[in-house]
């Protein structure tokens, strides 16, 4: 409730052709409905939103977004527009933010609320917003010793403002005694990683911090050769004060190993 979104895969056509139902009741509700189609005119006007190949770019959207984001607010209402890219596909998409209904909600695939951070598979790089500081556990070398003497500077910061190093490291001391696996594996253990991290949930949680642990599959081809798996697994730690309903989008425990070629 209080958040509608308005899908772009039809391009500038269907975007100025169509208002979905549900970004309409919010902009009829805020009296901002001329204030949108003041903003679809912008979007389809501007010559330099989309790429050769048709998908938007993030700086050209977001800058014509940002003439009409306070706007918008007077209206009640929070602009954002958000991508995703995973194994099935791109999406891009607007959000209407109801702030009086939604008034804690925080669009997890921002692209205006990036950190900078990501995580780089064979196939994809996953984007992570502020509010999410990420650990990537190495896959080959030395992988738990840098763990263990090793924190990203995201990590860091976020934890040290949180009192929480001393139980960082120890999670990360555990991790690389007891989440050891196969080399065919890559060196960790899903299913004890798990484990450890459960331990340290409630310890994380009490002090504002939600604790992930992610894993990601991919299915490399060799042709008439067959092919081979390549893991990708990291720690997501998640401050609750700028990011109180994100949920990360490759999540070891909810998921079953997705292999995507």
């Amino acid at each position: 409730p209080g958040v509608a979104v308005e899908e772009l895969d039809g391009g500038k056509k269907k975007l100025s052709n169509k208002c979905p139902e549900s970004v309409k009741e919010i902009l009829e509700r805020h009296s901002a409905v001329d204030l949108y189609n003041k903003m679809v005119q912008a979007i389809v006007e501007a010559g330099n939103t989309r790429s050769t190949f048709g998908s938007w770019k993030s700086a050209e959207f977001n800058s014509i977004l940002d003439c009409f984001r306070e706007e918008f607010a007077e209206h009640g209402v929070k602009l954002a527009f958000c991508k995703r890219k995973s194994g099935s596909g791109k999406f891009t998409w607007i959000e209407f933010i109801d702030t009086e209904l939604a008034p804690d909600y925080v669009p997890q695939y921002d692209t205006a609320n990036l950190s900078g951070q990501s995580i780089k598979t064979c196939y994809t790089t996953l984007k992570f917003p502020k509010g999410v500081a990420v650990e990537e556990l190495s896959r080959y070398g030395n992988a738990r010793k840098k763990l263990k003497e090793t924190c990203p500077a995201e990590v860091q910061s976020m934890l040290e403002k949180k009192d929480l190093m001393n139980e960082y490291h120890r999670l990360v001391d555990i991790c690389a005694s007891e989440g050891t696996g196969s080399w065919c594996k890559q060196g960790w253990n899903v299913k004890n990683l798990n484990g450890v991290k459960e331990e340290f949930e409630p310890i994380f949680e009490a002090k504002g911090v939600s604790l992930f642990l992610s894993n990601k599959v991919e299915y490399i081809s060799h042709g008439q050769y067959g092919g081979h798996n390549e893991y990708f697994r990291w720690l997501e730690f998640v401050d609750r004060e700028e990011q109180p309903n994100y949920f990360p989008q490759r999540d070891a425990k909810s998921q079953k190993e997705c292999v995507i070629s």
